[in-house]
């Protein structure tokens, strides 16, 4: 990276240290990786340049991890992916080993919480299982933005190296079909899923009821967390 240590002064380090779950020496550690994602906008910009959702999913740390994209719309300041290096310190503080289950529960129920309304209902829950499903076409995975198309029931346009398809329902409905899971079957699990967690029985899944779940759920951090 060229700047070493010098990235950031001693005083900034421990403001950052005071803010996330890193030592001074982690935050570099983060910085350096954050910067080598792009190392021409580091040059052309300084240390704080903003990437691009595409430019932070080269992260090979975040390679399979079915809910990358969704994770980099929830820390972003505006949704869409895109962040500065504090917006990247918060995100892979919160991921990383030394983050607390309640943290992590929090960011988990945003980033289920597609549409933002404060509950998870039984769409948002489908949702999460296209995600899991992570269904492959021509070469090419499904974007978050795709898979919310297929929820919606709309044809869709993936591209690959090679080509780009337009899927259709039918095929959509295919997709779902070789993944070893139907629509019905999807519909029923987010309705059981809802049936089990929903202790005021309102319908939709609140962020207690959702604290509730994670809190006994063996394992549960172990999919939201990152080591860089």
């Amino acid at each position: 990276m060229g700047q070493g240590t010098s990235a950031y002064d001693q005083s900034e380090l421990a403001e950052f240290q005071d803010l996330t779950y890193f030592t001074k020496r982690e935050v570099l550690h983060v910085h350096k990786r954050f910067a080598e994602l792009s190392p021409e906008k580091v040059k052309q910009h300084g240390r704080n340049p903003t990437l691009t959702k595409e430019e932070i999913l080269l992260l090979p740390e975040l390679a399979a991890n079915p809910f990358k994209e969704r994770i980099l719309e929830v820390f972003s300041d505006a949704g869409d992916g895109n962040m500065n290096f504090e917006q990247f310190l918060d995100m892979m503080s919160q991921l990383s080993s030394k983050a607390p289950l309640e943290t992590k529960i929090d960011f988990a129920f945003k980033i289920y919480d597609f549409n933002e309304d404060g509950q998870i209902c039984e769409n948002d829950l489908q949702k999460v299982i296209l995600f899991l499903v992570q269904p492959a076409v021509t070469g090419a995975t499904l974007t978050s933005d795709e898979r919310n198309q297929v929820i919606k029931n709309k044809s869709v346009r993936v591209s690959n190296k090679k080509e780009e398809t337009v899927l259709t329902e039918r095929e959509i409905n295919d997709i779902v079909r070789n993944s070893l899971i139907t629509d019905d079957q999807i519909k029923k699990l987010a309705q059981k899923v809802i049936n089990e967690m929903d202790m005021d029985d309102d319908g939709s899944i609140s962020y207690l009821d959702f604290k509730h779940g994670m809190s006994k759920l063996n394992g549960f951090e172990e999919s939201f967390k990152v080591t860089l």
